[in-house]
Parts: structure tokens; sequence; C-alpha cells
């Protein structure tokens, strides 16, 4: 048997791959912002970074909500998304979200002006940095949860979630701490976990894509559209060369200082967003029929 090769169709009636046209740049955007403000949150919190963890509350508590509500068609029924967290991770999401905005504004406001006890503080500060996890994995998991949709159904996807959404954080906060709150040990164990953070990211992101391209016949097509066909010039300068290799390279060889860790933060979040991005716009689905020849 020889299996026909599709091509992509629109709203044409003909056999062939059709692009997923639900969901744009507003969810990649929402991704984008809770990912990097919860990580961006989740390692100031660590060094104590107050402006750090405003600017990631923001991000994630109110630029995120934001970018969702854009896409929503109907935003007044937004609170139907919390009733099923027993089998959607959307529901999870919003629940972890949830949690983050009103425990991560607790946390802040002790933490400028303490009026907590020791135990209190504690358990906020632990459900805070839970919930910043659960809003970074959640965002994975939404895609990958998604079979109809073979290059976004792969349990990497969350791993991915987790790894961008720490490598913003701590490229932010490297960015911010430099000569500042971060002592010169502690600016040069965050570059190491920076460097670390990379190297995973990258090579995380080639399994994704070696797994999608085995997925299924639209899995291959989704990854040729990135590596080959029409959004390769996009893709590999952005989230490859700018976004992984420059970034890694300029923290690897480049001088510390402001201007270097500027660039580096431009380039890694100009990846971040590109992915994300690019990832909407190659998900293809399935033919709906089969179509070969004896």
């Amino acid at each position: 048997m020889d299996s026909k090769i599709y091509n992509l169709v629109g709203d044409e009636f003909e056999l062939g791959y059709r692009h997923q046209d639900l969901w744009g740049w507003e969810i990649a955007f929402a991704f984008f912002f809770g990912e990097v403000g919860t990580g961006f949150f989740f390692f100031s919190a660590i060094y104590g970074f107050t402006a750090g963890m405003i600017l990631g509350w923001i991000m994630a508590a109110v630029c995120k909500p934001i970018a969702l509500f854009m896409h929503l068609g109907q935003p007044k029924r937004f609170w139907r998304a919390i009733m099923g967290l027993r089998h959607s991770w959307i529901s999870r999401g919003v629940f972890f979200t949830i949690f983050f905005t009103g425990f991560g504004f607790i946390h802040i406001i002790n933490h400028a002006w303490p009026f907590l006890s020791q135990n209190l503080t504690s358990f906020v500060f632990v459900v805070t940095m839970v919930s910043c996890l659960g809003v970074m994995i959640y965002l994975g998991f939404v895609l990958s949860y998604s079979p109809a949709i073979p290059l976004w159904n792969s349990g990497i996807m969350p791993i991915l979630s987790v790894l961008y959404g720490c490598l913003g954080g701590t490229t932010l906060v490297l960015l911010f701490g430099y000569h500042t709150f971060l002592t010169p040990e502690a600016a040069q164990t965050v570059k190491i976990m920076e460097l670390v953070l990379v190297c995973f990211t990258f090579i995380s992101l080639l399994s994704f894509l070696h797994g999608a391209t085995y997925v299924g016949s639209a899995g291959n097509k989704s990854v040729k559209l990135l590596l080959k066909e029409k959004f390769a010039p996009w893709f590999i300068p952005a989230v490859i060369i700018v976004g992984i290799l420059m970034s890694s390279m300029l923290m690897y060889y480049g001088s510390v200082s402001v201007v270097v860790l500027l660039v580096i933060a431009i380039a890694e979040l100009i990846g971040d967003i590109g992915l994300k991005i690019l990832l909407f716009k190659a998900g293809t689905f399935e033919p709906v029929l089969s179509h070969s020849r004896f």
C-alpha cells in the first residue's frame, strides 16, 4: 500500500491537513505571561526581591487573564472553567492561578510590611511557591492533552513549559539583581543555573520535535512546517538561533554587564514567545479521511 502525501488545505472541500485556528496569539501571550511571570516571581521570592515579585505577579495575575479574556467569546462565562477540576487541566490551571494571585499578593505585602506570624509566613510562602509551579506546569498539560493535534500531544510539553518559565525567571532576576541585591557569588550561581536551564531546554525542545515527527502524519507535517517549510524562516532564527544559541553563547563567553544581560534577556524572551506563537500556528489536524491506493 502506497500512502498519499497530503497538502495543507484551508476551508476547501479537499482532503488534507488543516491548521487549528481556535487558539491564536492571545493564548500564546497568556501562556508567555503565565510562565515567565510565575518564574520571575518564584526566583525573586527566593532572593527576597520585592520589585521582581510585584512585576512577576502583575504578569501572571493581570496580563495573563487580560490576554485570556481577549480570546474568550463569552467572558461572562469564565467562571465555568473551574468546574472540572477532576478531568480538566484548564480548570486546574484556573485553580492554581487563583491561589497564586491571592497568596502571592499576601506574600508580597507581608514581605514589605511583615504582619503575619512566622508559621503563617512560612505557610503563605510554601503555598505561593507551589502555586507558581502549578501555573507553569499546567500550561504545558493543557496542550499535551490535545490528541486531535499531534504536535501538542506530547509528555515533554509540561517539561518545556516549566523550563521556559524558570529560564525567564532566572534571566530577569540576574538582569535586575546584577550589582543590586545579588552578591557576586549569588550572581554566579544564577548564571550557572541559567546555562544549565538553556541546555536542558534545548535538549527538551529537540526531543519534543523528534517525538512529534513520529506521532502521526500531521505531527510530521507540523515539524516540517517549523523546520523546513512555511514557519522555518521564523522558527529557526527566533527560537533556535536567538532564543537558544545566541543567549547561551553570550551567557558563557560574554562579559557580565548590564548591556550583555539585557541582550540575553531580550533574546531568551524572543525565543520563548516565538515558540508559543509558532506552536499554535503549526498545529495541524490529521486528514478526516484516510486516502491510499493499492
